[in-house]
């Protein structure tokens, strides 16, 4: 079983235990940074068993993951002091499923449950996979009934008497009237049941009502770890009055003003191709019934030279919600990835400095507008392509795209040591120091190694892995220097070598660059002759 722990901050005396719903990121839902500033105890379990989804209950019918995830959390809590009254478990959707029926059986007092399944026979059976797992292969109907029991029979057998129960909803959520509308009645002796169901146009489907409640449910986790039980009773939460007349008029004018949203959520590079994926759209309404539009990615160098290079405008999700201004507004295709499946081609870019911007058309409409294309999140993308190494450097203002060199300068500064290489037939393997002083080199990934072979006729370039390796490093810092060059050593990846099946055979000089901040430094490593 895996799982997370973070302990409380000061003298918070509380547990909350997270279940996981399908597809959480990394297997854990709110391990980001939503619930950074919770003060409680955190326990995240991950829902992963032989691979497979369990609802944290049963694999065949057979209930010892339950009991092994009961044990988990009874351990935890009495490893910290606390009692029943102390913990709250959190779940969403599989998850919100599990916070019910753990809270319920084994008496945890307070339950926080977003858009959970009751019926969990019906739900895994039309999931063959999961429903195989939990239910066995014949997924028999006494299997399914036996799951879809599983939590109803818990309240009918006590209505939810002594906790506190927050069920977070949506009339939106598609699961809605056949998982949460008919089970409500179940609660009749829960004296703090609370009903939140969202009316909103920023909700419309099952997995939006997390997101959009995320503040009240971390506020409630808040509260309780003070040792607060909040009574929020019904509560029906959203904008639904929407005056269509006002909401039409303010669309229209958005989408008659200069604006154009150009948001990158996806980079990678591929040899000379830009794989780039993101969000790329006029805002606003348009009056007239979606037309033809175009978009492109254009790069501009110095003196105002550039290269535009067609997009494909894609489908995209949640775009209403993501760019909510004022009113909630549709944009079916306002996505953005290259025409070609390679990825935009640079090779034939000019050695220097991009700035990357997005240009739409829609002519219906008469617009013709270009954008800084921006990031939704900061990165620092580097990768050698032969002679050249190309990046892509990127934030929540601007994305810009060099091309220069793969052999950079040799500074005076630079320590080098070729620690071991070998040629086996066509593999090569090299590994070593090489830093630059007064430049650390204190974390995983403070830079870029490459290995490069550079013939008459033709030059080759590798990615090199790096690895912390201070006693190798030790000896190659010069007295006085305080820095951190730890993990200043080079490598192959898993020291495993090279190939070189497609490399031209000859006699070729061998270097290693490494790349970091605005710079590239290169340092002779010998040669090496292939057959």
């Amino acid at each position: 079983m895996e799982y997370r722990f973070r302990p409380a901050e000061g003298d918070a005396r509380h547990l909350i235990v997270i279940f996981s719903g399908f597809a959480a990121p990394n297997g854990y839902h709110f391990a980001g940074k939503s619930l950074n500033d919770l003060r409680a105890n955190i326990l995240w379990i991950r829902d992963d068993f032989d691979g497979h989804y369990s609802y944290y209950l049963c694999r065949d019918m057979n209930f010892g993951i339950e009991t092994s995830v009961a044990g988990l959390i009874q351990r935890t809590m009495s490893g910290l002091g606390l009692t029943h009254e102390q913990v709250s478990l959190l779940g969403v959707s599989k998850g919100g499923s599990a916070a019910l029926y753990f809270g319920l059986k084994y008496g945890y007092r307070n339950i926080v449950t977003v858009v959970p399944q009751f019926l969990i026979g019906d739900y895994v059976y039309d999931r063959a996979e999961t429903g195989r797992y939990m239910l066995g292969d014949m997924m028999s109907q006494q299997n399914v009934d036996s799951l879809n029991s599983a939590v109803p029979s818990l309240l009918n057998a006590y209505g939810g008497q002594g906790h506190n129960i927050y069920l977070f909803t949506s009339e939106a959520d598609e699961q809605y009237e056949k998982e949460i509308n008919p089970h409500l009645q179940l609660f009749w002796g829960c004296a703090n049941f609370n009903f939140i169901r969202t009316n909103s146009s920023m909700v419309r489907q099952h997995g939006e009502v997390s997101g959009y409640n995320l503040p009240l449910v971390t506020g409630v986790l808040a509260a309780l770890t003070e040792g607060a039980e909040p009574r929020l009773g019904f509560l029906e939460n959203g904008n639904p009055q929407v005056n269509e007349v006002e909401r039409s008029g303010y669309l229209a004018e958005l989408r008659k003003s200069d604006q154009l949203i150009a948001v990158l959520n996806k980079q990678d590079i591929r040899g000379a191709g830009l794989l780039l994926s993101g969000h790329a759209f006029i805002a606003g309404e348009s009056p007239y019934p979606q037309g033809f539009m175009t978009k492109s990615l254009i790069a501009e160098g110095a003196g105002g030279r550039h290269w535009e290079f067609p997009l494909k405008a894609t489908e995209a999700k949640h775009l209403y919600s993501l760019y909510f201004d004022r009113f909630a507004c549709d944009y079916p295709n306002g996505g953005f990835e290259p025409e070609n499946p390679s990825g935009i081609l640079v090779n034939e870019l000019p050695a220097g400095a991009y700035e990357l911007s997005v240009r739409v058309t829609n002519p219906t409409d008469g617009i013709d507008r270009r954008t800084p294309l921006a990031a939704r999140r900061p990165f620092d993308l580097r990768r050698p392509f032969g002679g050249t190494e190309i990046s892509l450097i990127g934030d929540t203002e601007k994305v810009r795209l060099f091309r220069r060199p793969i052999l950079g300068q040799h500074s005076q500064e630079t320590a080098f040591s070729l620690e071991n290489t070998w040629l086996k037939e066509r593999t090569f393997h090299v590994e070593g120091t090489f830093f630059i002083h007064g430049i650390e080199a204190a974390e995983h990934g403070h830079a870029n190694y490459y290995l490069v072979l550079r013939s008459e006729r033709a030059i080759y370039s590798f990615r090199l892995g790096m690895s912390r390796k201070p006693a190798a490093v030790r000896g190659h810092i010069r007295r006085g220097d305080f820095g951190n060059y730890d993990f200043a050593y080079f490598a192959t990846s898993g020291y495993k070598g090279i190939t070189l099946k497609n490399a031209a055979p000859g006699d070729y000089e061998v270097y290693i660059s490494m790349s970091t901040g605005g710079s590239l430094f290169s340092a002779p490593a010998g040669h090496v002759t292939l057959n």
